[in-house]
C-alpha cells in the first residue's frame, strides 16, 4: 500500500502538477513503470501526493503532452514506448532506412485512387494543371504500435500501373528499382496540429487531439518532385532531430 508523501521539490515556482510529472517521469526512466503499464488514476495520484483531483488530472495530461503516456478507452492512460529517433539530416524518408532496425515496421495501405490533380497538387508536383495523379494513404506501425498515417500523391505518368504494385513496403527504393526514379533529397516541415477526425480515429486517439504533422516533398537529382505527402504522427512515438553543419 502506498503511503502519502510530499512531492520532491524542484523549484518553489514550479507548479505542483509539473513536480509530480517529473517524479512519474523518473519512475518511467528507472523502469518502475514500464511501457504499456497503466498509470495511476487521478484519485490514486491525488491521495498519494496530497493534491486535488484537478492537479492530478493536469499531471496526467502533461505526461501525455510530452509523449510519455497515451490514452486508451477515453479515460485510461498508459506508459508510452520509448520514442524512436528520426534524424531528419541523415535520411530522405522514414521508410527509406527504417531508422531504427530494432523496431519492426509494418505498413498497411488504407486507400488508393487515381484522380485529377487540383491546382495546389499540380503546383506541388510541378506538373500541368489537371494532370492525373495517384493518391494513397498508408498506416505505419512500429513494433505493432500505431505510429502515423501517411497521405501521399505522385504524378501518374511517372508511375504507370502503380495500383497493381505492392505498396506495403518502403517506396523510395521501390521507385528506383522498378521505375528508375532515384530520390536524392527532400524538403520537410514539421508542425504541431490538431488531427482531422478521420486521422484521430485511424490512430485510435480520442478527438479533439493533436500530434505532429510532417509535410515532405521528395525530389530527384534534377530537383523535380517525386512525391508529396503528409505524415500525421502520434506525439508519443517519435523524437525528431537533425545535425547542423557549419
Amino acid at each position: 500500500v502506498r503511503t502519502k508523501r510530499k512531492v520532491k521539490m524542484t523549484s518553489k515556482n514550479t507548479p505542483k502538477y509539473m513536480r509530480i510529472k517529473s517524479e512519474l517521469a523518473d519512475e518511467i526512466s528507472r523502469g518502475d513503470l514500464r511501457s504499456h503499464d497503466r498509470l495511476p488514476s487521478e484519485r490514486t495520484l491525488s491521495e498519494r501526493f496530497s493534491v486535488s483531483r484537478a492537479t492530478a488530472r493536469q499531471t496526467l495530461i502533461q505526461l501525455e503532452k510530452e509523449g510519455l503516456a497515451y490514452t486508451k478507452d477515453r479515460s485510461n492512460r498508459f506508459v508510452a514506448e520509448p520514442r524512436v529517433d528520426y534524424d531528419l539530416s541523415t535520411t530522405i524518408s522514414f521508410f527509406a532506412t527504417g531508422i531504427n532496425r530494432r523496431r519492426e515496421i509494418q505498413i498497411k495501405v488504407e486507400s488508393f485512387e487515381t484522380t485529377t490533380a487540383n491546382l495546389e497538387e499540380s503546383e506541388a508536383l510541378m506538373v500541368p494543371p489537371d494532370s492525373e495523379i495517384h493518391k494513397y494513404s498508408r498506416i505505419c506501425r512500429l513494433s505493432n504500435k500505431l505510429a502515423f498515417v501517411e497521405e501521399e500523391f505522385v504524378f501518374a505518368e511517372r508511375f504507370p500501373d502503380l495500383q497493381s504494385q505492392n505498396l506495403e513496403r518502403p517506396l523510395i527504393p521501390f521507385f528506383e528499382d522498378v521505375y528508375g526514379i532515384r530520390a536524392t533529397h527532400s524538403r520537410i516541415a514539421i508542425t504541431m496540429t490538431g488531427f482531422p477526425e478521420h486521422i484521430a480515429k485511424t490512430l485510435e486517439l480520442t478527438p479533439p487531439c493533436a500530434g505532429l504533422l510532417l509535410e515532405q516533398t521528395v525530389l530527384d537529382v534534377q530537383d523535380k518532385p517525386i512525391s508529396v505527402g503528409h505524415q500525421y504522427w502520434r506525439g508519443d512515438v517519435a523524437h525528431f532531430s537533425g545535425t547542423i553543419m557549419r
